[in-house]
């Protein structure tokens, strides 16, 4: 989440369509790249009557531990996932709607700052719908600094932990807004950090605890947690974290409702499916919505278009997220015409698992 899911992407591949990689070919080249990057992989893919579930590599470098299918990694921006669906709940509720203000939550105080461009402030124009597809123009609190080592040094620090004022005040400190809210698209983890706050405020709950009554218990997620309230005995099933070979680490209430979830393969899977059956809306129309045209944009090297609505990226039919932490990179996305999963989680966060979901898919960059 630092460094976009969509940018630094490690692995060569063509812009040619390969048609999809036979299963058995998956997991040879799973364990090729795990050895060849130093890294550890967990992947979960199925097709339609046809699965596989991997593991290859180490989850722990220094003592040598192999990864397994169970263990636990950070999902990064994958959680955004989570925090659009409990808003979208809300909505259902009749708590707001998609147009509601940012105001609406946030009448006064130097939030408001958030909304500075040219002179003018622009507060009562944000909406909802804004903050879940990154239109709102916000300064994005962690991707300003043009240097992920630089950004390492600034947060990497354990036992920290971030309020809502403190992330908020970091991206009023980086300056004006980007643009006039509504005219173009950059994404924003700072949105998300406000969807979270807004989630607590409509709910009567801390956002953690509604995501977790809401979408992990209604999807059978029983491995899943946010990262500042992993208990100890799941904490020492997940994986270690690096940048680029390195150890490394952020700490979770940095990441908030814009990325702090650890999860694993096989709980990710139950949420794509409870997700694109319908199970945790109570009106189909809601998830019609969500399936609706994003956002449109290129891809970096101009040759595809890519659409991203509300708390989610679609490409090419299949409806997800990517995501990176410090120390990890995940790609969770389904296609419901096709029957078609995939779900990928790494140990670096300089390896891309979005690039392994487009090798595997067979899709073209």
């Amino acid at each position: 989440m630092f460094k976009h899911f969509l940018t630094a992407l490690i692995l060569l591949i063509s812009a040619s369509s390969f048609g999809q990689m036979p299963l058995e070919e998956v997991k040879s080249q799973i364990d090729l790249f795990a050895s060849k990057q130093q890294v550890a992989i967990s992947a979960l893919i199925d097709r339609d009557y046809e699965a596989l579930t991997h593991a290859s590599g180490l989850a722990d470098k220094e003592h040598r531990i192999p990864v397994k299918t169970d263990d636990l990694f950070e999902i990064g921006s994958a959680s955004k996932m989570f925090t659009a669906i409990a808003i979208l709940q809300l909505i259902e509720q009749g708590k707001f709607t998609l147009e509601t203000p940012v105001s609406g939550f946030f009448p006064s105080g130097k939030l408001k700052n958030l909304a500075n461009y040219k002179g003018e402030n622009y507060w009562d124009k944000i909406t909802v719908a804004m903050l879940l597809n990154h239109t709102s123009g916000i300064i994005d609190y962690l991707n300003v600094y043009g240097d992920d080592e630089k950004a390492l040094k600034i947060f990497s620090v354990k036992g920290k932990i971030y309020t809502f004022d403190e992330i908020t005040d970091l991206a009023i400190q980086h300056g004006d807004m980007n643009f006039i809210p509504g005219t173009t698209f950059k994404y924003s983890n700072t949105g998300y950090i406000l969807l979270g706050e807004i989630i607590s405020k409509t709910s009567g709950m801390p956002w953690r605890t509604y995501i977790q009554k809401n979408i992990f218990a209604k999807a059978g997620m029983k491995n899943t947690y946010f990262g500042s309230e992993i208990p100890a005995a799941a904490e020492k099933r997940k994986m270690k974290g690096y940048y680029n070979g390195k150890p490394s680490f952020m700490p979770p209430t940095l990441a908030g409702a814009a990325g702090e979830i650890v999860s694993n393969v096989n709980d990710l899977k139950k949420f794509l499916l409870a997700w694109h059956s319908g199970k945790l809306f109570s009106k189909p129309e809601t998830l019609n919505m969500q399936y609706a045209e994003g956002y449109h944009f290129m891809y970096p090297d101009q040759t595809k278009a890519l659409s991203y609505g509300y708390g989610v990226m679609k490409i090419d039919g299949f409806y997800g997220h990517g995501g990176q932490t410090f120390g990890f990179q995940s790609y969770v996305t389904y296609n419901p015409g096709e029957k078609q999963l995939y779900v990928f989680g790494v140990n670096d966060a300089d390896f891309s698992a979005m690039q392994l979901f487009f090798l595997f898919a067979g899709l073209s960059l």
